[in-house]
């Protein structure tokens, strides 16, 4: 089984130690994450479209979203390809206000800029960006719960 560890640097080598029985620890094609309790991850990595990579602190990040078999984030400068998925995103930085809107979309609800009402109890969100995201049935209580609607 391969696993993904997101804790300090300082306790890997433990936590490795501990695991190594038949599991494989990597960063890439992975089956099972493991995140300290204590663990704040505070930015990821972005490739730009001139094949550039980037630091992008979860500040910056409007919302990310799947498109295809792309993950693409799209930040205060611009839209960056990451490696984390949708369920890593939303997991990495929930307790900084990510949440999940609908399959395809993870947002910060920092950027929110309008929340319109629509038919079948579902919200079209405006983002700061002009950019129009709708939160479905699915996901419409737990989004109106997570902004005290």
């Amino acid at each position: 089984m391969k696993v993904k560890l997101l804790c300090d640097k300082e306790k890997l080598e433990e936590y490795k130690t501990k695991l190594e029985n038949g599991i494989t620890i990597s960063q890439d094609d992975f089956e099972l994450i493991v995140i300290e309790p204590d663990f704040h991850k505070t930015e990821i990595i972005g490739k730009t479209k001139k094949d550039e990579y980037e630091i992008i602190k979860w500040s910056e990040i409007l919302y990310v979203e799947s498109y295809g078999h792309e993950i693409i984030a799209t930040t205060v400068s611009g839209k960056r390809t990451i490696k984390e998925k949708l369920y890593e995103i939303e997991g990495i930085f929930q307790d900084k206000g990510f949440l999940r809107v609908n399959k395809s979309y993870v947002i910060n609800k920092g950027y929110i800029k309008t929340i319109k009402p629509t038919f079948n109890t579902k919200l079209v969100l405006t983002m700061k960006d002009d950019s129009i995201i709708e939160v479905t049935r699915n996901y419409y209580y737990s989004f109106k719960s997570s902004i005290g609607l």
